[in-house]
């Protein structure tokens, strides 16, 4: 008799565990997909990209756009040219999805120039998803890294501004109010 309760016991104590393990499962999922907000919005203009990021405690704009030239699995990339690079990602592979990418021009990220960030929180608003060579995207973007260790502890990078790009073309530009020096990206 004992060993039916002890057997019955541990079979409750597992069947719980995997209820518990089930729940956190989707709550994680959960929280991270409310995290994420995307808005579609074909009515959305800009003139020019303006992307404020905050680094620790230094501030600074993008202003430049480029992509990654596969309209079939498109990524946008805002950022500037320089040693040490902030960039943020959009990728509209499938679904679309922001991310940083850090830069460095010596191997400060574990032996590696580059380092992908997740975010995070992120709003997305976008014209639209689908785009072919010569479309403008153009779209609204704020957010905030998960927490980045380095060896001076951890930081989070924030950003927030609105973006203008040309696909397939490289459009830099050094400062506000500049126009922008458009370079076909082949």
């Amino acid at each position: 008799m004992l060993k039916i309760r002890h057997f019955r016991y541990t079979q409750t104590v597992a069947h719980n565990l995997k209820k518990t393990l089930q729940i956190l499962i989707l709550l994680n999922f959960g929280l991270n997909l409310s995290a994420q907000n995307i808005k579609i919005n074909s009515d959305f203009k800009v003139d020019s990209t303006e992307i404020k990021i905050i680094k620790s405690d230094f501030d600074y704009y993008a202003y430049s756009t480029f992509d990654n030239k596969k309209t079939d699995s498109l990524i946008v990339t805002i950022g500037n040219v320089g040693t040490s690079v902030t960039a943020i990602k959009i990728d509209l592979t499938e679904k679309p999805k922001v991310y940083i990418t850090l830069w460095s021009d010596y191997a400060e990220f574990n032996g590696k120039e580059t380092l992908d960030v997740e975010l995070e929180s992120y709003d997305l608003e976008l014209n639209a998803t689908q785009f072919k060579k010569g479309d403008r995207i153009m779209g609204r973007i704020k957010g905030k890294s998960k927490p980045i260790l380095n060896s001076f502890g951890d930081y989070q990078i924030e950003f927030d501004g609105e973006f203008k790009h040309i696909i397939g073309k490289l459009m830099v530009k050094k400062k506000p109010g500049e126009n922008y020096r458009i370079i076909d990206n082949e």
